[in-house]
């Protein structure tokens, strides 16, 4: 008994072996055309094929009889020895494959997916169909074309055409199928645990074209993400080192660095496509599409100038408004002219169409989005550095009007101590000078309280109080002071620092005029020299020391003239062959505080 148990055990096993031990020997021939077959039908581009992941239990609904079940079966076993990865059986306990036979004449075959998962992994599917009043030798067919399609899922190759007759996964009719070689062997391989290894190794192709095959979209993807990258590197490197700048004053710089975006932005989207509609032209032909098409974007450039310099001088809004259409319209442009571009060095002709793709319009967008942001962020960061450098310029201001008054406010106290000591002697001597020099003095005092708020005075105000300062000194010097005061007419409205000319004339008298027992004379000339003002003071007494910058009101003047003019003014003297002290003003540069 226990010999009989064995044999049936065996049989069991080998009967599908010996029945379908063949159709694992196919023809090196027919090998390549059955792997065509699987590409053409599951497993397209960029895809994975469908297939059950876990145990297969197929389930009979509806309408079906005995022999329904015997059949289903019988397609059983002779699908069992073909898949390797899970089991598959009858079984109505939470089934994945239901055949559900409809009762009634000319159902139409409904098929529901109801677990197709992304990456090639289905969970369950369905087939609703009738029978129409078949008899049961043609019922078999039916069944069998709808469980042996259920085990993968048809997918659409555009480029595959490889179509066998008869068989399940090429015809849409169950009559004219029959469950063929290539069937068996489509689902032998799917079913395999080495499925995509094999399909590579049968793969008609390259490495490379292997891998664009099964992964294209995701390294087409891969590159042009790094292509975008580089060039947005590639962008802030141009500014990093000033190849570009943020904003341009002409149409040139505005060219040139529209010219050198662009064509960065073109070179690395170039970079990023596959150049297999690029492969049959020659060199010649690309360079003259090359050519025509820098042509046309230095063309389109010099437009979008134009357009946009009318509108320099209006707000944010309506720049960005602005910026927003031309970039539109040229963008949209240069698409449909390029189009006309690459056929100009080709046989083929080309018509017009106004139309652009859907991955050109994106394009568009994204130009449009990019400057716009790009200019947004600029024109704030613009206004935020003007706003700065006003600030500074205020503070810059107040701290040259505060180091001004400082100076203005610097009169010699020897000068006031002498003048009160005049004034206290001549009072017992001739009571009608010391009126007119306490006058004079209240006078000089007046000038330079109500002048306070004044950086800068016309030239013959400024001579004005010197002629007071001056009669001051005649008082106390009486006879021993001679002066004498030279202007030319037309440079008396021109601005001066105040208290300019009073320092040069008490410096004559101090160190000068007091030194010496004769006449002391002194004489002020201001003159116009080409684009200098020049104003000279001459004196009678002892010569200038090496540096005569070294009394109190000269060393203030001094100070003064650096922080209005910086190093436009200058202070010489000599001593031969006549003595003088000279301060040279430039007319031609408005003073600091002036322009402030």
């Amino acid at each position: 008994m226990r010999q009989i148990l064995v044999a049936i055990f065996l049989l069991s096993n080998l009967v599908p072996i010996l029945l379908f031990g063949q159709s694992n020997k196919i023809h090196p021939n027919m090998e390549h055309t059955y792997w065509n077959f699987i590409r053409a039908k599951i497993l397209p581009p960029n895809a994975k094929a469908y297939r059950f992941e876990k145990d297969i239990r197929v389930h009979l609904k509806g309408d079906f009889n005995k022999e329904d079940s015997v059949s289903i079966q019988q397609i059983i076993e002779k699908v069992k020895p073909l898949i390797n990865t899970v089991n598959i059986e009858l079984n109505d306990s939470l089934p994945n494959i239901t055949l559900w036979i409809r009762n009634g004449a000319g159902i139409r075959e409904i098929h529901n997916f109801y677990g197709l998962q992304k990456y090639g992994t289905i969970t369950s599917q369905e087939h609703q169909f009738s029978f129409d009043n078949m008899e049961q030798v043609e019922r078999k067919p039916y069944l069998e074309y709808y469980l042996i399609k259920s085990l993968t899922k048809k997918q659409h190759n555009p480029n595959g055409d490889s179509g066998i007759a008869e068989s399940i996964f090429y015809e849409d009719d169950p009559i004219k199928t029959k469950f063929t070689e290539a069937d068996q062997f489509l689902i032998q391989k799917l079913y395999s645990k080495d499925f995509y290894s094999q399909f590579k190794n049968n793969f008609y192709g390259s490495t490379k074209d292997y891998y664009y095959y099964r992964y294209g979209n995701r390294i087409n993807f891969a590159i042009q993400s790094i292509a975008i990258i580089l060039g947005f590197i590639s962008l802030l490197l141009l500014l990093r080192f000033k190849i570009i700048k943020t904003e341009s004053g002409n149409a040139r710089d505005f060219i040139k660095q529209g010219f050198l975006i662009i064509n960065c932005i073109l070179f690395f989207y170039m970079l990023s496509q596959s150049f297999s509609s690029y492969q049959h032209l020659s060199w010649d032909n690309t360079l003259i599409i090359i050519l025509l098409t820098e042509v046309f974007l230095t063309t389109e450039l010099l437009l979008i100038y134009l357009i946009e310099k009318r509108f320099s001088k209006s707000n944010i809004s309506v720049k960005l408004t602005i910026q927003s259409v031309t970039t539109a319209l040229f963008s949209y442009f240069f698409f449909i002219g390029y189009s006309y571009i690459l056929p100009l060095s080709l046989s083929y002709k080309t018509y017009w169409n106004w139309e652009l793709s859907f991955e050109q319009m994106t394009i568009v967008i994204m130009v449009i989005c990019f400057r716009l942001i790009f200019n947004f962020t600029n024109f704030k960061n613009i206004q935020e550095i003007r706003l700065r450098d006003m600030e500074l310029s205020k503070l810059k201001l107040l701290k040259t009007k505060a180091e001004l008054q400082s100076l203005h406010s610097r009169i010699n106290p020897h000068f006031l101590y002498n003048s009160l000591n005049s004034i206290a002697t001549l009072a017992h001597i001739s009571p009608e000078k010391t009126e007119d020099m306490a006058l004079e003095l209240s006078d000089f005092f007046r000038y330079a309280i109500n002048h306070n708020n004044q950086d800068m005075i016309e030239i013959k105000k400024e001579v004005e109080i010197t002629r007071t300062y001056l009669q001051i000194e005649k008082v106390r010097f009486g006879e021993k002071l001679d002066f004498q005061i030279d202007i030319d007419e037309e440079i008396e409205t021109s601005l001066v620092p105040r208290f300019l000319i009073q320092p040069l004339i008490e410096n004559s008298i101090k160190h000068g005029i007091s030194k010496i027992q004769d006449t002391g004379k002194i004489k002020l000339e201001i003159k116009k020299k080409a684009d200098e003002l020049t104003i000279k003071v001459h004196d009678n007494g002892p010569d200038f020391p090496d540096t005569p910058i070294s009394g109190y009101g000269l060393r203030s003047l001094y100070e003064k003239l650096d922080i209005i003019y910086k190093k436009s003014a200058r202070i010489t003297w000599q001593n031969q062959p006549n003595k003088h002290i000279c301060i040279s003003l430039p007319l031609s540069q408005k003073p600091l505080s002036h322009e402030n």
